[in-house]
């Protein structure tokens, strides 16, 4: 499991995950996550909580290799609709194994889950989408 180091930015942790793709590139992407320049270069320990979470999920994704399994509790959250889209596009086109947690319909809908496991009154239920 990859934890971001307080103490160090999310930039440098990037290029520690990818050391294929330029510091430009990978600004630029933070940037659609709505890290600004600012954020990217503080310790992520002075991140809000919604800063944290955009800067793990941009290091997860854009890792190289990217991460094999997301586990995602509520993402939606502490992100704003702009980002919440951003996110929804990402992870239709993330090719690995998601574990998401979450009482948004919608967003279920449009990241394009293929299975479904959900708790009801009678015992779990599993759905093939």
């Amino acid at each position: 499991a990859r934890v971001l180091d307080p103490a160090r930015s999310t930039i440098d942790q990037l290029l520690d995950l990818n050391r294929s793709t330029g510091q430009d590139r990978l600004r630029t992407w933070l940037a659609q996550f709505g890290l600004d320049a600012h954020k990217v270069a503080q310790p992520t320990g002075q991140l809000s909580g919604g800063e944290r979470l955009k800067a793990a999920l941009a290091c997860a994704l854009y890792a190289e290799p990217p991460a094999r399994l997301l586990l995602l509790d509520e993402p939606g959250n502490h992100l704003d609709l702009a980002l919440l889209e951003a996110l929804e596009a990402m992870l239709r086109q993330y090719t690995g194994a998601l574990v998401v947690v979450s009482h948004d319909e919608v967003f279920l809908e449009r990241i394009g889950l293929t299975h479904r496991l959900e708790a009801t009154p009678a015992g779990w239920r599993q759905r093939l989408l």
